[in-house]
């Protein structure tokens, strides 16, 4: 029920901003555009204004804070039920100088929420929507008496939306406070209250003090929530690096194709990050292999080995428990644990070069021999069907696998 009266809060919201569909990644934007770009900057005044008049309005005594933020931000009804008050917060982020991919700000966003708020656990991404949906449990207020402390919580809903534009919406919408009650340490009980019908809504409802540090406190949640999220933007996302980095190796492939045609093979670390420096790229039709920013002749490989250098971890017995021996007689229990020996490997492919500058290219693929295999068949290849034409060629050593033992 309400993240779908959230929901009608960020339609209302949309409308409040001027609607023109702008593509955030123009397309067809080249590397070097991109790279010479300005930084996008984040902007969003209300977190000022409201963290400001929320610190204007402080007071020692929270019934005081209370009634004074209550004259200023009004509970909001539901359109469909009137009768019905949340407490909402919206704040509207404007990016300036936009360039950036929508899917990875989502997932931008949605890391941030996973790795610094509580967030994460129940979050619902919506990628066509761009839109990001989640719930969780925040203690707004402890108070103690002489007898007992009172713990309210809340459990705001949270979409964070971007909008056309290139403007994106912080929804937070609560309806009730949770009252945990406490003697001596332990659980006592616990009651529900509409926001609406307790302090300072309420005058005369009981726990007024739990309710109007809650009130308050839930304010100052949203928006140092709000403000912690905007100063995450313009610190790391500034600039779309992920977008940067596909295009500069877009950029790459492209320079390597223009010199040396289509490529033949590649052989990379499979890492979801596309990195052309860590890659091998054979190109047989111009006789090259580049690999870390490095163009290579075949002519110039004189040998590829394959080397296993692996550590041996010897294995051990751990006694436990607490047996008894009187007179070669064993009383109690006591077990031994055995920790298997292992070998950890490392394989590594060298490959010697006719080149003062870079005379042995080493490639470690740690425990992965196929990995490692796979390369040196390559290199293997490319010492068969070096330059036959060449009459002074001699012969080249095979590619060797040796385990060290």
């Amino acid at each position: 029920m309400i993240i779908k009266l959230i929901r009608v809060f960020v339609v209302l919201a949309m409308f409040s901003c001027t609607v023109s569909m702008k593509a955030q990644n123009p397309a067809g934007i080249s590397y070097e555009a991109f790279k010479d770009a300005p930084s996008m900057r984040w902007v969003c005044p209300e977190i000022e204004k409201y963290q400001g008049l929320l610190m204007s309005l402080r007071n020692g005594d929270y019934k005081i804070y209370a009634d004074n933020v209550k004259k200023y931000i009004d509970l909001i009804s539901n359109p469909h039920e009137p009768e019905k008050k949340y407490m909402i917060t919206q704040a509207i982020m404007t990016i300036e100088n936009p360039l950036y991919s929508t899917d990875n700000l989502v997932n931008h966003i949605s890391d941030w929420l996973k790795n610094n708020t509580n967030y994460g656990k129940l979050m619902n991404v919506d990628r066509e929507n761009k839109e990001i949906s989640s719930s969780a449990i925040v203690n707004v207020a402890t108070h103690s008496t002489f007898l007992y402390t009172y713990k309210v919580s809340i459990s705001p809903s949270l979409v964070i939306k971007l909008m056309e534009d290139n403007k994106l919406l912080v929804s937070f919408v609560v309806y009730n406070y949770k009252n945990d009650e406490y003697s001596d340490n332990k659980f006592k009980s616990t009651r529900t209250a509409k926001v609406s019908e307790v302090y300072p809504f309420a005058p005369k409802s009981a726990y007024k003090n739990s309710y109007a540090q809650a009130y308050v406190e839930t304010y100052l949640y949203f928006w140092r929530f709000i403000s912690d999220l905007y100063k995450d933007l313009n610190s790391n996302f500034s600039r779309d690096t992920e977008m940067l980095t596909n295009l500069h190796y877009q950029y790459s492939k492209d320079s390597l194709y223009a010199k040396y045609g289509e490529v033949t093979k590649v052989i990379s670390d499979n890492t979801t990050t596309l990195d052309i420096n860590k890659e091998l790229r054979f190109y047989e039709s111009a006789q090259k292999v580049v690999f870390m920013g490095e163009t290579i002749d075949f002519n110039d490989i004189l040998s590829c080995e394959i080397v296993d250098d692996p550590t041996f971890i010897p294995g051990s017995s751990t006694t436990v428990g607490g047996g008894i021996s009187i007179f070669g007689f064993g009383l109690g229990t006591a077990e031994t644990r055995k920790t298997p020996s292992k070998t950890i490997h490392n394989y590594v492919v060298n490959i010697k070069v006719d080149n003062l500058r870079t005379p042995l290219i080493r490639i470690s693929t740690g425990g992965n021999e196929h990995k490692a295999t796979e390369i040196g068949s390559a290199f293997e290849y490319v010492l068969r069907h070096q330059n036959r034409n060449n009459a002074s060629n001699v012969p080249h050593l095979r590619s060797v696998t040796r385990r060290m033992k």
